[in-house]
């Protein structure tokens, strides 16, 4: 029986990894894409609306998309630019970067708090707190506020500005973590 409960133990214990990494696959990004999508499939998957800019032959490019819905709480974008790049150890095409100039009206900073609530409702709590005494300090000198979250595959900014737009801009991004394979340090 013992030996029965350790195995059984065991194989639990050999699970737990794969369901932190099923759980990971399903991060939400906005417009339900994927990364690692290849750029033929990420215009596919945006359909109408979408402009696809091909920077080479290597089938590296961009998708751009104007005045739409993220699908990530409640967040709205004017512009979303989303890059396909060969930044990776095999240099195959791969959705590695999303980048949306979020929409709002009134101030910028209600805007902000507005963004991080809908983010943090999706993400949980940012890496830190944006409104802490060196966050604080900060927005005192350069007129900026931010949060980031990050998780072992993606790693999530959302910034504000006030130092160069009338009003300021509100921008948030994704960035793909696992471009390069640990095995190429291995040759």
């Amino acid at each position: 029986m013992k030996k029965l409960l350790l195995m059984m133990l065991a194989l639990v214990v050999l699970c737990m990894p794969l369901g932190a990494v099923a759980e990971e696959e399903t991060l939400k990004l906005p417009l339900g894409v994927t990364f690692g999508l290849d750029l033929e499939q990420l215009a596919g998957m945006l359909g109408e609306g979408a402009v696809v800019e091909a920077w080479d032959t290597d089938g590296s490019g961009s998708v751009f998309l104007e005045n739409v819905g993220l699908g990530v709480g409640d967040l709205h974008a004017d512009f979303v630019s989303m890059n396909v790049t060969t930044n990776n150890s095999p240099r195959l095409p791969r959705l590695d970067n999303i980048d949306a100039s979020i929409a709002f009206e009134g101030s910028c900073i209600a805007a902000f708090r507005r963004a991080l609530a809908d983010l943090t409702a999706v993400y949980g709590q940012p890496d830190s707190d944006p409104f802490d005494q060196f966050a604080r300090e900060s927005y005192q000198e350069y007129g900026n506020l931010s949060a980031s979250w990050t998780t072992p595959e993606v790693r999530i900014y959302l910034n504000m500005s006030q130092s160069f737009i009338p009003g300021g801009s509100l921008d948030l991004s994704y960035a793909y973590r696992l471009c390069y394979d640990l095995s190429d340090l291995d040759e």
